[in-house]
């Protein structure tokens, strides 16, 4: 009867629980939640690799344009300018004495001839086109007015006999001798040659002149001692920009 009672109470009870299955059930857990972690670095390290894939051919295709605008643009100018390119722009600098006169803004014939191929070569290119003006050191000078020389007075004739002679004719005053002042600084002198060139680009180029922009620097950014070097109209190509109306 008693060993009846004992078994009766030990199916009741059910087997003893194993302590170790708590710990097991939480080791299970945490390394489900490392693998999810690796597996979401790995997904974001497969993106990034994407991404900078993208972006290298982006890089290269930009390059590449570059490289091709520059040699376009090298072959059109020949030795009136040296085309470079740094930090995603194309430069373009031409040779003050091809394009202009000293000390003037109005275009030599054979500026005109330079600056008809360099519009050629920027028809169908999709860049803002910044022209910058750059003059030397040099003080701007004023010229003088230059006059005719009055012509010789008439020589009184003799008066009659028995009559005074006339007063001689006052002399006219002279000219004042004013000063030419064309350009007062180097300022207006870059400034003017800059827009030149940018009205040559719209009017007989016809380029858009929403690509273009007219920018001067007078004496204030030389790139040598040389003062002829500092002399210098540059074009410079920049990624065009979107600009809408607010």
């Amino acid at each position: 009867m008693r060993t009846i009672v004992l078994a009766a109470l030990i199916a009741a009870c059910g087997p003893k629980p194993d302590p170790r299955v708590p710990k097991l059930e939480k080791d299970l857990a945490d390394a489900k939640a490392e693998l999810d972690k690796e597996k979401k670095e790995a997904d974001d390290l497969r993106k990034q690799d994407e991404d900078l894939r993208k972006d290298d051919a982006e890089l290269k295709a930009k390059a590449d344009e570059a490289k091709a605008l520059e040699a376009k643009l090298a072959e059109a100018v020949g030795k009136a300018g040296e085309v470079t390119t740094a930090d995603g722009a194309v430069r373009l600098e031409l040779v003050d004495q091809i394009l202009f006169p000293l000390g003037e803004a109005d275009l030599t014939a054979q500026g005109k001839e330079v600056l008809a191929k360099v519009g050629e070569a920027l028809k169908d290119v999709d860049k803002q086109v910044w022209v910058q003006g750059h003059t030397d050191d040099t003080p701007i000078v004023a010229r003088k007015k230059t006059e005719p020389p009055p012509p010789p007075p008439a020589k009184p004739k003799k008066p009659a006999k028995g009559k005074k002679a006339a007063p001689e004719p006052a002399k006219p005053a002279e000219p004042p001798n004013d000063a030419v002042l064309a350009f007062v600084t180097n300022w207006e002198l870059s400034a003017a040659r800059a827009l030149t060139v940018v009205h040559y680009l719209q009017d007989d180029a016809k380029l858009d002149p929403t690509r273009l922009a007219a920018v001067a620097f007078g004496q204030y950014r030389p790139v040598s001692k040389v003062k002829a070097k500092n002399r210098r109209i540059e074009i410079v190509l920049y990624p065009r920009a979107k600009i809408s109306p607010k």
